[in-house]
């Protein structure tokens, strides 16, 4: 069905872009509502493999950057981002140098270049946020369009089958041939990464202005439960497990009247959840939970000990399924008639990059999570910010603990979304007496 459109659906995307420029203008702000209100369609391939497997969300990029340079390089006082600025050009540095000391250089060159429109996305956010800090709520509106959409292309699916998707071939983990299960994807070409998506987006929801009309809550606390559903459907332990600490972390930390609420949602969503689960088995696959991690397992202590021989700046990025075929052709799976696939990640974000950055660029990749975690916790406690800082956290916690299975971030759309609630938190808006909104100056 739309996966006949995969081929034109980035012209599309383009060609909208280009009308989003003539009508609301080339600046900052419609770049940015542009990817996040769009976001299901950042991930579209605009050139084959053999030309880089460039996307819709590279073109963009690289556009707004030619086009917006000045704005991109402008020095705003009340943007202190210099640390993070600090940490990308380091991790810039790593990628490169692992890619001048691996086997295979060609291919971490390629991902070097691809590390600039994330941060290109991010500085413009980032910048934006604290220029103007009502774009902050612009932004988490963009970002719930978004959402909608991708769930509601998952809802549609899970009626009309897997035929209703953007990709001609979907990941194998989307059926499961011993359990005889469909794992829906969504918009996505692999289930996880669908299931770690919408655990990441759902605390969206439960950030509403208090001035909304009882409507608009309602809509939003619907959307929230619904997309219990829809990590149910995707069939994500890991995201569902993802989903539940952040839910935990929300009761802890969210103003009193979102507990009540949320409490509601958690029990019409749990109820979803256990008819779904009971329609389609999507989780039975626990029963096969401890053959499952002991799988897993092994892996993990190859890799790791992949990233102990080569602790300093790894393997080179985007080099790990290159790396395998030449050292460790242990790491397969059979797929049908006999072919042998073999592993492009260790079924664990965190060592992938271990494995293909070293110690070096992990230790950074992981103070880009820890630090805005950290400094919008501190922040909590002391009364800078209030408590609705708590659902970007969640959402950011439900995706930490579910990158521990799969590395996800492959997909721009999931790179996007965990940029932008690290920035959300970064930039989150800071209120006087009057309750209104003042810039995130350094405090």
């Amino acid at each position: 069905m739309l996966d006949k459109l995969i081929y034109i659906l980035p012209g599309i995307v383009l060609l909208l872009f280009a009308v989003n420029i003539f009508y609301k203008g080339n600046n900052v702000q419609s770049y940015l509502l542009f990817v996040l209100t769009l976001l299901p369609l950042m991930d579209l391939k605009v050139t084959n493999e053999a030309w880089g497997g460039f996307k819709v969300f590279d073109v963009i990029c690289l556009y707004s950057l030619v086009f917006l340079l000045k704005e991109f390089t402008v020095i705003n006082h009340y943007n202190p981002n210099g640390f993070y600025f600090f940490l990308f050009v380091l991790f810039a540095a790593i990628v490169l140098l692992g890619g001048l000391a691996s086997e295979f250089p060609s291919r971490a060159y390629l991902n070097f270049f691809k590390v600039l429109p994330i941060f290109v996305f991010a500085r413009f956010f980032l910048t934006e946020c604290y220029k103007d800090p009502t774009f902050h709520k612009k932004a988490v509106n963009g970002l719930k369009i978004a959402y909608v959409g991708a769930l509601s292309f998952l809802l549609i699916q899970s009626v009309v089958g897997l035929r209703f998707t953007f990709y001609p071939q979907l990941s194998p983990n989307t059926i499961d041939p011993i359990f005889k299960i469909i794992r829906y994807p969504g918009v996505f070409y692999d289930s996880q990464a669908s299931g770690q998506y919408l655990a990441l987006g759902s605390f969206l929801f439960l950030y509403v202005d208090k001035a909304a009309s009882r409507k608009v809550h309602l809509l939003n606390y619907l959307v929230f439960v619904l997309a219990i559903a829809g990590i149910s459907l995707a069939g994500s332990r890991a995201a569902f497990g993802g989903f539940a600490l952040g839910l935990i972390m929300v009761f802890f930390m969210a103003a009193r009247q979102y507990r009540v609420y949320g409490l509601v949602a958690v029990v019409v969503g749990y109820l979803i959840f256990s008819f779904v689960s009971l329609q389609t088995g999507v989780f039975d696959r626990t029963k096969n939970l401890s053959e499952d991690f002991l799988f897993r397992q092994s892996i993990w202590k190859e890799a790791f000990e992949i990233s102990k021989k080569h602790p300093l700046l790894g393997i080179g990025s985007g080099n790990y399924q290159n790396y395998v075929i030449r050292h460790a052709q242990g790491q397969y799976l059979e797929v049908e008639n006999g072919q042998l696939v073999y592993f492009d990640q260790p079924e664990n974000g965190y060592l992938k990059i271990m494995s293909e950055l070293g110690f070096i660029g992990f230790g950074i990749f992981v103070l880009f999570l820890i630090i805005p975690f950290l400094k919008g916790f501190i922040y909590y406690i002391k009364g800078i910010y209030n408590n609705n800082v708590a659902f970007f956290m969640a959402g950011l916690i439900s995706w930490a603990i579910a990158f521990n299975t799969v590395y996800s971030i492959y997909d721009y759309r999931i790179l996007i979304m965990v940029v932008s609630m690290i920035v959300l938190i970064v930039s989150y808006p800071v209120y006087d007496d009057e309750a209104e909104l003042i810039p995130n100056k350094e405090i």
